[in-house]
């Protein structure tokens, strides 16, 4: 389902490496609502031939960190939250594309009360999104409860029209619901991405694990206890922030 010679032509200018042993387009830090430290990202990439994005919830401060000041294959990224709580993974051509889209587009609309959240809908980010070189996926169309676009957001069909892509693999969420954005990307005649949509550690340990078939039973198990602490772990983080603004 997942492989990095799969993704679109678009991503083909951010490594040389080949063949890559973790692919990772959708990664969560504390500069939202993660707890991963960029320090760990480069400890564990360091000798492992990689492409990342880090597409913290409305904000880049880590992309950019490690963009302009680390030797990684970082592609420029962000997770952008409408009013409703639809998202969308942006990745720009530059570091520089994705700052001035983030300034103009997203900064000024953030919600002070919700991470995941701005104050504009989801036609104002494809129409920003458009003024720049830019690749905009659907992340995980038939995810859990509100990121089940498929079943609560109406208007997802319009929106499968202007996007690139959709995410394939999100190691976040049950294989079934990524079985569904897997035929509907086929259906739909779109490109993909793939990511651990990771917020803790030990999610991209996983994740780097089932890249490389080294993920058994029991390794399935461990996936699911890291996904429910990564649920616990969003929860401190959004009750802290809105103790922090309250």
């Amino acid at each position: 389902m997942i492989n990095a010679s799969k993704l679109p032509e678009y991503f083909n200018k951010f490594t040389t490496e080949q063949p890559l042993e973790y692919t990772d387009l959708h990664i969560h830090t504390e500069d939202s609502d993660g707890l991963i430290k960029t320090d760990f990202l480069e400890d564990f990439l360091q000798n492992i031939p990689h492409l990342i994005s880090i597409t913290d919830h409305n904000s880049i401060n880590n992309n950019l960190k490690l963009c302009t000041t680390t030797d990684l294959n970082v592609v420029p990224g962000i997770e952008v939250g409408c009013k409703d709580s639809f998202e969308f993974l942006i990745y720009f051509n530059t570091p520089q594309d994705l700052e001035d889209f983030y300034i103009n587009s997203v900064e000024p609309f953030k919600n002070r009360y919700k991470i995941t959240r701005t104050e504009k809908m989801y036609q104002f980010y494809l129409k920003e999104a458009k003024k720049y070189d830019s690749f905009i996926s659907i992340p995980h169309i038939a995810g859990v409860a509100q990121k089940n676009y498929l079943k609560n957001k109406p208007y997802i069909k319009k929106v499968l029209q202007e996007v690139d892509a959709l995410e394939i693999y999100n190691h976040a969420i049950p294989k079934n619901r990524n079985l569904i954005a897997q035929r509907l990307s086929t259906k739909e005649n779109k490109l993909i991405t793939f990511g651990s949509d990771a917020h803790i550690k030990k999610e991209i340990i996983s994740f780097h694990n089932f890249q490389n078939n080294e993920f058994s039973k029991f390794s399935h198990f461990k996936k699911n206890f890291y996904n429910v602490c990564s649920i616990v772990a969003l929860f401190g983080k959004h009750l802290f922030h809105l103790l922090e603004i309250g």
